[in-house]
């Protein structure tokens, strides 16, 4: 798998992430059938869960800002050494858990599907 430094914006603030290829595992998987219009759409969170010492549980994890869903635009990749605070998970429309996260001591944040997550992503619902 090859890497590079590359620079990737989520938001406003830009900031270093390791870029890689993804291997195909890291989609999420089909689940129930939904309307075109659900594919990608933004869900509700807040910083409800006061844990503070996540990690991907693989390297090359997507985040996406857009929407917890996997047509949602991916703005880059994390390593399996990154460490994230889990602010709340949601069930998207397939059924999915999903957590957003916020890379701790950075203003990177998105939502990662939780199956992606050690501990399977945070215990709070949004």
């Amino acid at each position: 798998m090859e890497s590079s430094r590359i620079f990737a914006a989520l938001g406003t603030v830009a900031a270093v992430l390791t870029w890689m290829n993804p291997p195909a595992a890291v989609a999420e998987p089909a689940g129930k059938e939904v309307p075109a219009a659900a594919a990608c759409r933004q869900h509700a969170h807040s910083a409800k869960d006061p844990f503070n010492n996540g990690y991907p549980s693989k390297g090359s994890v997507p985040v996406r800002s857009a929407g917890p869903y996997a047509d949602c635009r991916i703005d880059g990749y994390i390593d399996d050494s990154t460490r994230l605070h889990y602010h709340c998970y949601t069930t998207n429309d397939h059924g999915n858990t999903w957590t957003w996260v916020r890379v701790v001591g950075e203003n990177i944040a998105g939502w990662v599907w939780d199956n992606n997550l050690k501990g399977n992503g945070s215990a709070v619902r949004c």
